[in-house]
């Protein structure tokens, strides 16, 4: 056999992994009706509609998900968003024809919508329609929109009171969050929980919805010990830790028997377990499990592993039971090992790495997004592809990460590309300590940053591959959807006037100078969190000085890669362009 065929074969065989990945996709969210049935967003052709497991109900231009049941309607309600541009219009479907009727159809992110508790025609929901992001009723009949929120803060979760009279709400996302009420009946927005130095909190990659019942507001508050604990608080705003073990705790609710369900960080997992009368239970050990909704008795979420792009799944009597499994995947994928290794001053840095099969052809090191986010057990199908191809992944969990307490998460608080990526860059000098001589970065948006510095502002690494990264803070906070600027300047301590040497130091367009190795820059051209005018700025001065890169935009995408066709080109370039470098 000569060198040629083995390449032909190679490539044939990386082909097949590449279309089988990309083609998988999870769920995009569920809701069931009054009879029990599920109806869950799924993804084909191009784009996700609403489907049963015995049949489609939608055929709509752009992607049809989050469907919510609307009783006393007997219509399902439903977001549309198009082309990943996250302008997100509110529907209504009719579960029997498939008729989509918007009930807002407008330029603005309208999310998180959710029926009144006794009033048919009334929903809540969360927009940018004003300001940042503020919470807002609408009446269906006659289609009137009337803000409730008054926080300064974006409002990133809620929950109905059991009667409808009232709405609690999550003011501030990550830094100093506080809950708040707001009374329809007496118009009036109140403090309802604000610890000082902490964040009291009700939703985090959920939406809040369940926090409210009989028995009070069930939130979490790293106040008394620097984690996330759960708490439950009265009417007038008291409040009782209810679990607390040192561990960061995210989107609690109520289960229909007084349960409280709630996730859990551990490690690369995020674990879904329910606290029953003092006794916690673990419904899911592994991989990442958010979107929890109870109803009727059951629990369900979905669920993400390193097999596993987001399947339905339900609490069973003794763990987690498959609903819909649109999500798995027929392939073979590594799981990673959880280690750490030491960073320049002695800080722990905890990581996932990826081995493959044979000897490492190179070493990469995959920085994580956020900031304040960490590399989760779930299927990460670029990581998964280089893994196949020979690279070996180190995906650490940089100072600012969530899941290891206020104080680590705090860590890179006006320091952003500072010690963290000092974290990065020690997670490459762990890789050659394992033998790779040559070493990559890559990252998608706060991780496709983390790359261009990597590779601008160090000389730790032989190559990277920013997704949908930010250049240049200063027009990064400017262009980028309102209420992501103003959380991009409270994590760098001031605005771009208050702070110009650190806007200046901290951005990647300021070392283009010191490229000097091969770049690969992708970008979706409908991102509306860091606009392609960020990544035009890099490559117009990436060509002028005939650096070394490539540039890959998708028209149709907005803030990361989604379509089958569009997966395939993005993972296949990326492997080839380490392939070629390292």
């Amino acid at each position: 056999m000569t060198a040629t065929t083995d390449a032909n074969a190679d490539a044939e065989r990386l082909e097949e992994y590449v279309n089988s990945l990309a083609g998988t996709h999870g769920i995009s969210g569920y809701t069931t009706t009054p009879d029990g049935t599920v109806v869950y967003a799924a993804y084909a052709d191009g784009g996700y509609d609403l489907r049963t497991e015995t049949e489609w109900l939608t055929d709509a231009d752009g992607d049809v998900t989050s469907p919510e049941w609307l009783d006393g309607r007997e219509t399902l309600l439903a977001l549309r968003d198009v082309d990943g541009n996250e302008q997100f219009d509110l529907l209504e479907v009719d579960p029997e024809t498939g008729e989509v009727t918007p009930f807002l159809d407008d330029e603005y992110m309208n999310v998180k919508a959710r029926q009144h508790p006794t009033d048919p025609d009334r929903v809540a929901f969360v927009s940018n329609r004003d300001r940042s992001l503020d919470l807002y009723t609408l009446d269906l009949a006659d289609g009137t929109v009337t803000r409730r929120s008054e926080a300064a803060e974006p409002v990133l979760g809620y929950a109905w009171s059991p009667d409808g009279d009232r709405l609690v709400y999550q003011a501030g996302t990550f830094e100093e969050s506080a809950l708040r009420v707001v009374s329809l009946e007496l118009d009036r927005d109140d403090v309802f929980v604000d610890e000082p130095d902490s964040e009291q909190s009700i939703a985090f990659t959920d939406d809040g919805a369940g926090a409210w019942s009989e028995a009070g507001v069930v939130f979490t508050t790293n106040h008394r010990t620097g984690y996330r604990e759960l708490a439950v608080a009265a009417g007038d705003g008291e409040y009782d830790l209810r679990y607390v073990n040192n561990r960061d705790k995210y989107d609690p609710q109520w289960t229909d028997d007084g349960g409280i369900a709630f996730l859990e960080a551990r490690g690369g997992n995020r674990e879904l377990r329910v606290l029953e009368d003092g006794d916690v239970t673990a419904v899911e050990r592994t991989g990442m499990n958010m979107d929890v909704k109870t109803t009727d008795g059951e629990v369900y979420y979905k669920h993400w592993s390193p097999a596993t792009a987001g399947d339905l799944r339900r609490k069973g009597e003794r763990k987690g039971e498959t609903v819909v499994d649109t999500g798995q995947v027929d392939i073979q994928t590594v799981a990673p090992e959880e280690l750490t290794y030491e960073s320049f001053d002695g800080q722990d840095v905890a990581a996932r790495l990826y081995r493959p099969a044979g000897d490492p052809v190179g070493g990469l090191v995959k920085a994580h997004g956020g900031p304040e986010a960490q590399h989760y057990n779930r299927l990460d199908m670029v990581t998964q592809t280089l893994v196949h191809a020979g690279f070996e992944v180190l995906a650490p969990d940089f100072r600012g990460s969530l899941g290891y307490g206020r104080a680590f998460r705090k860590a890179s608080d006006g320091d952003l590309g500072g010690d963290d990526l000092t974290d990065v860059v020690a997670g490459a000098e762990y890789l050659r300590g394992r033998g790779r001589e040559r070493v990559g970065l890559l990252g998608g948006s706060y991780g496709g940053y983390m790359t261009l510095m990597g590779v601008g502002a160090t000389d730790a690494f032989d190559a990277g591959a920013s997704v949908c990264g930010v250049v240049n803070w200063a027009t990064a906070v400017e262009n980028a959807r309102a209420y992501l600027g103003d959380v991009l300047m409270r994590k760098l301590g001031g605005t771009p006037e208050e702070k110009p040497d650190l806007y200046e130091e901290r951005s990647p367009v300021t070392y283009t100078d010191d490229i000097d190795v091969p770049l690969l820059v992708v970008q979706g051209a409908n991102d509306p969190r860091v606009p392609q005018s960020e990544a035009e700025q890099l490559v117009d001065s990436l060509a002028e000085r005939d650096v070394d890169h490539e540039y890959l935009l998708f028209e149709d995408e907005g803030h990361g890669v989604v379509k089958t066709e569009n997966r395939v080109e993005y993972i296949t370039r990326t492997v080839e362009f380490f392939e070629d470098h390292l």
